[in-house]
């Protein structure tokens, strides 16, 4: 957008002497152009700078308008565009940005301006819009930033999230209405991206509980008010713990014991998952260690969830290696989890430090395997050994065709890749029988035992955690047994079995 230069406030050249040539003057003005223009647009895109739309918008909340007027603010981030700067490099993200600006740009009407906030985040001011012309708005913004950009001769599609808040003239703050349009923005990410979202009072509320939740958070990492809990992965053909899952509770002083669907959100969005995430693989990789000197030759191994954030994080491996070198445990005995939704956004660094992670002899798992979208490719190209199928397709087995053809397919995958299986969130013995006959040989789940506390584990480790017996027939389950061809693939469960266990195998890696 082109400002009126009633719009800006800039010095002027002082008054030319009656003998100054016209020429001179000329260039003057053009220098005072140049200088206005730098100070009031962002050198990449060209549009208005934050100051500018800051100040448009103080004007547009304080004007009189007409009784059906409002006004909105339509905040606009670029959905993932950090994969486009890792993958093409930061010159290409910065076409991208420019070309993103100039489609924004064309869905604007006569009194609408788009500001550069920073990053990738671009903020539209829609100061005359009756109802639902902000939707309408963001609507044609969404499909115009939908379309394809080829960069460097590569075709690359970047969605955008928008967060909008409206008010009528004077109703709010400007620093309000930005906030709102931001905690948008924020909810139309969380509901999976590409989507606007207005802002409302539901919202807010939770809005202010992630506040309260980050604030608390804070302190309770201070305050060792975290705490680690561990279910059994078990082997279904002898029904022996062979492995266990470290999952982190919360010890809330007024809201007692929270479940990590509550603050682990959080803790990745404000970074605090970085701290928390050192503090479970610290205790864990601890606690192993205790229980293989209590219960010496149990093969036992220790899954820890990871987030990207701490992968990205500045020193993860050393982090790694130093807490392997503390503990004693051997790396092979342990196993990180990262989620397929991670997997498929993963960017170059993250890989790196996975192979990293692999050399010192840790093992990788895919967890929630099955619910998102990653590639054959990507797949195969992941230095990942484990596919955990997720307990949505296991809930089905046996009962729901659809859901026991998926676990089929998948252990088919995972054989045929060379990767090894285990079933999350086995609950009923038909589920357990029905995965032993299709190939699957390590499972956990409530069947066996919900998450218990360390003290809990050890009379664990010498009895069995159930006993396979001749179960009914489930439906289908021949005929799977058939498809992914079970005998041939049962050199891929032994050696699933070796590894599962301590030690995990033997592989050439960096001493920690």
């Amino acid at each position: 957008m082109t400002l009126r230069p009633s719009q800006i406030k800039a010095p002027q050249p002082a008054a030319a002497r009656p003998d100054t040539p016209q020429s001179e003057i000329e260039h003057l003005r053009g220098v005072v152009d140049r200088l206005q223009h730098a100070a009031t647009h962002d050198p990449l895109t060209g549009l208005p700078t934050r100051q500018v739309l800051l100040d448009r918008l103080q004007w547009e909340i304080t004007r009189t308008g007409s009784a059906d007027e409002c006004l909105s603010i339509l905040f606009v981030d670029l959905d993932n565009f950090k994969r486009v700067n890792d993958s093409l490099g930061h010159g290409s993200g910065d076409e991208v940005l420019r070309e993103m600006a100039r489609r924004i740009a064309r869905c604007l009407d006569a009194h609408d301006i788009v500001s550069r906030f920073g990053g990738d985040e671009l903020v539209v001011l829609h100061p005359r819009a009756p109802a639902g012309s902000a939707a309408e708005l963001g609507a044609r913004i969404l499909a115009s930033t939908a379309e394809p950009i080829v960069i460097a001769r590569k075709e690359v599609v970047v969605s955008a999230s928008i967060g909008i808040a409206t008010c009528a003239p004077g109703e709010k703050t400007a620093e309000q209405l930005l906030r709102e349009a931001d905690t948008a923005l924020y909810a139309a990410k969380g509901l999976g991206r590409a989507r606007l979202q207005q802002f409302n009072h539901e919202l807010y509320a939770q809005a202010e509980k992630r506040v309260q939740v980050e604030s608390d958070l804070r302190l309770a990492l201070r305050a060792a008010q975290l705490f680690v809990l561990y279910q059994p992965q078990v082997d279904l053909k002898t029904g022996r713990i062979v492995g266990l899952e470290a999952l982190v509770r919360w010890r809330h002083p007024r809201d007692g014991v929270v479940a990590p669907v509550e603050f682990i959100a959080v803790a990745e969005e404000c970074g605090l998952i970085v701290e928390l995430g050192r503090q479970v693989l610290r205790e864990s990789c601890r606690q192993l260690a205790a229980w293989q000197l209590l219960a010496p030759g149990r093969p036992l191994a220790m899954a820890v969830n990871v987030s990207p954030r701490e992968l990205e994080a500045p020193g993860f491996v050393d982090e790694l290696r130093s807490v392997i070198r503390a503990t004693g445990i051997d790396p092979t005995t342990l196993c990180l989890e990262i989620t397929e939704n991670a997997v498929t956004g993963a960017t170059t660094d993250t890989v790196r430090v996975l192979d990293e992670v692999r050399r010192l002899g840790v093992y990788v798992a895919i967890d929630d395997f099955g619910t998102q979208h990653s590639s054959l490719t990507r797949l195969r190209d992941l230095p990942a050994e484990v596919l955990k199928i997720d307990r949505d397709f296991i809930d089905g087995l046996g009962a729901e065709p659809r859901d026991t053809a998926i676990v089929c397919s998948i252990l088919n995958l995972a054989f045929a890749m060379g990767k090894h299986p285990i079933a999350e969130g086995v609950e009923r013995r038909s589920q357990a029988a029905a995965l032993l006959r299709m190939g699957c040989s390590v499972a956990q789940g409530y069947l066996f035992s919900p998450p218990v506390t360390a003290d809990e584990i050890l009379p664990m480790l010498d009895r069995l955690m159930w006993q396979p017996r001749a179960e009914p027939t489930v439906r289908g389950a021949d005929t799977l047994e058939v498809m992914h061809g079970r005998r041939g693939h049962r050199y891929f469960i032994d050696e699933f079995l070796d590894h599962i266990g301590a030690p995990m195998g033997v592989r050439p890696r960096d001493e920690p």
